[in-house]
């Protein structure tokens, strides 16, 4: 096995199992499980590493501002009759050890809960920093490195992520998460040492199970947005088991998914060349929205305090973007949400709140200022069209134009093109360090946050990663 994977660069295309020349993969999973075994830290370069970090950084601090949320607390409580197996992983923001797929969901829930971690635009927004929670619990139970746990994340974007270049799983009424079924089996197998035919077999299982309908983003939004995919990690962790005692699973799952499930699809490629990263183009969240919000709310608190000084009530606000944007979080449950879920997935809340109070925060959300009838006055004065002249610019942006007209008849408008944290307008090493900040300190007082942050920078020199997952205690 180490001879066919000592090159440094491996290319294999997908939706091509009937015609695959004997001796090479036949299936995705199988080439899947190859590009994984293959993936070496020596190789990676530096910037690919400096992201890592960076989004390690910025998963920690989504993590640590949810402790104490609904959702992660009901997690937390939940997991200790659900799971059994050795204390061996932590829980971030929790003084108790727990066990590995225990660690894996409710730190997942935490990752998710706020809607305030990264993300990568392939066909369709996807948050691969829920693979990071399975990535932490193996390395921490196993005793592994950061240049371990460096790898293993790197294999969970990246295969993720080229999965969403090709598919969209929306189009077809199912949840981009489905893309990191394909991932999270590969990060464990790789941690727990399975050779490609085990790792194929552990691909296929969690493939196949891994789909969740769109639903969980549609209407009122529950709670069940937070756990979409942290069930699928611990899901994966078990098929993965299964696999390395020589359980079987399907191949071609994403090639049936493709040609079957409308749009039908076929002949697509996933590019599984290790020379090309996706890892530096994913972009992180200012506001704890919806990522195809970030614009909208820009726009909105660069232009409130003037709107505060005109001291003239607003007639109506007009917003431009594109079209799939409005589909998403400008559909009719948006403009009269019932839960925080819905309200910071809301085009005219996030705007609304963003022009009255110059931004959009958590403890807007956590205090229900998306109630409050100012901003839903607001939220009836809104309409949203498609943007014209943003989709001529920029075809597959997610860019905003907003437009405020007054009483006496005035009007000021802002357009942002690119938001603060695409990947083209990448946030600031300051902005991410306090972004982190004022997530941890709550939560880990000062000096054990500052320690965290210390950590994160020299992750690749770590000899045991305990030592990071242990400092998320809370002292």
């Amino acid at each position: 096995m180490a001879a066919a994977l000592a090159g440094t660069s491996l290319h294999v295309s997908s939706f091509a199992a009937a015609s695959a020349p004997a001796g090479a993969p036949e299936s995705l999973e199988q080439q899947l499980a190859m590009f994984a075994l293959a993936m070496r830290y020596e190789q990676m370069p530096v910037e690919v590493i400096d992201a890592i970090k960076r989004v390690v950084l910025d998963t920690l601090a989504c993590a640590l501002a949810a402790v104490g949320s609904d959702a992660a607390a009901i997690a937390l409580k939940t997991v200790d009759t659900a799971f059994g197996g050795a204390r061996n992983a932590t829980v971030i923001g929790d003084k108790r050890a727990t066990s590995v797929d225990a660690a894996t969901f409710v730190n997942g829930v935490l990752v998710r809960s706020l809607d305030l971690n990264d993300t990568y635009l392939g066909t369709e927004p996807l948050h691969p920093s829920e693979l990071m929670p399975t990535a932490l619990a193996l390395c921490e139970s196993l005793g592994r490195n950061g240049r371990d746990f460096i790898t293993a994340l790197a294999i969970g974007y990246e295969a993720s992520a080229r999965i969403t270049d090709v598919v969209s799983f929306m189009r077809r009424g199912f949840h981009p998460l489905c893309a990191m079924a394909y991932a999270a089996p590969l990060i464990a197998g790789r941690l727990w040492g399975l050779g490609p035919k085990e790792l194929a077999n552990a691909v296929g299982l969690s493939a196949a199970r891994g789909f969740t309908s769109f639903v969980v983003n549609s209407g009122a939004i529950s709670m069940m947005k937070a756990m979409g995919f942290s069930a699928g990690a611990v899901d994966a962790l078990l098929v993965t088991r299964l696999a390395a005692n020589g359980f079987t699973g399907p191949s071609g799952t994403l090639e049936w998914f493709a040609a079957r499930a409308n749009p039908a699809q076929t002949g697509a490629t996933v590019d599984l060349d290790l020379g090309s990263y996706r890892l530096p183009k994913v972009a992180f969240k200012r506001f704890p929205i919806q990522i195809e919000l970030a614009a909208v709310a820009e726009a909105g608190s660069k232009l409130s305090a003037s709107v505060r000084s005109r001291g003239v009530a607003i007639r109506a606000i007009r917003v431009e973007t594109y079209p799939g944007i409005i589909e998403r979080v400008a559909d009719a449950d948006k403009f009269r949400p019932q839960t925080r879920g819905t309200a910071d997935h809301s085009l005219p809340v996030c705007l609304a709140m963003a022009l009255l109070d110059g931004d959009v925060t958590l403890a807007q959300f956590e205090q229900d200022r998306w109630r409050k009838p100012d901003v839903m006055d607001l939220v009836r004065k809104t309409t949203v069209t498609p943007a014209a002249a943003l989709l001529a610019k920029m075809p597959g942006g997610r860019g905003a134009s907003v437009d405020v007209e007054f009483e006496d008849g005035s009007t000021l408008s802002e357009t942002v093109e690119v938001p603060e944290g695409d990947a083209k307008r990448p946030m600031s090493a300051a902005s991410l360090e306090a972004k982190f900040m004022n997530a941890a300190k709550p939560v880990l007082g000062p000096k054990r946050s500052a320690e965290v942050m210390a950590l994160v920078s020299r992750l690749e020199t770590l000899t045991d990663m305990g030592q990071l997952a242990r400092a998320l205690r809370p002292a």
